[in-house]
């Protein structure tokens, strides 16, 4: 028998590009199909959804076939900002 892997499963966190447990979804083929025609494409769900996980399976696939992908953390730019503060903190 096989060696049961370890740190299968991950809780309350983003699945890595080559996490074993991450379960492919209609969502990822929605997202990337959408991406790659150039459209406007956003993820709205609750929290623990897996918004993130989307989000890093997407950018690693749409990489591996050549296109450029910026991602930015919007959490980390904080908040009561003036909107000149606001997009400078998008260029830091």
């Amino acid at each position: 028998m096989n060696e049961p892997q370890r740190n299968f499963y991950v809780t309350g966190g983003t699945l890595q590009r080559n996490a074993p447990s991450y379960v492919r979804r209609q969502a990822d083929v929605d997202l990337h199909e959408g991406l790659s025609a150039g459209k406007f494409c956003y993820v709205l769900t609750s929290r623990q959804m897996g918004k993130s996980s989307l989000m890093v399976q997407t950018a690693a696939r749409l990489r591996e076939e050549g296109i450029a992908v910026a991602v930015l953390d919007l959490t980390a730019v904080g908040q009561n900002l003036t909107a000149e503060q606001w997009y400078d903190g998008l260029l830091n």
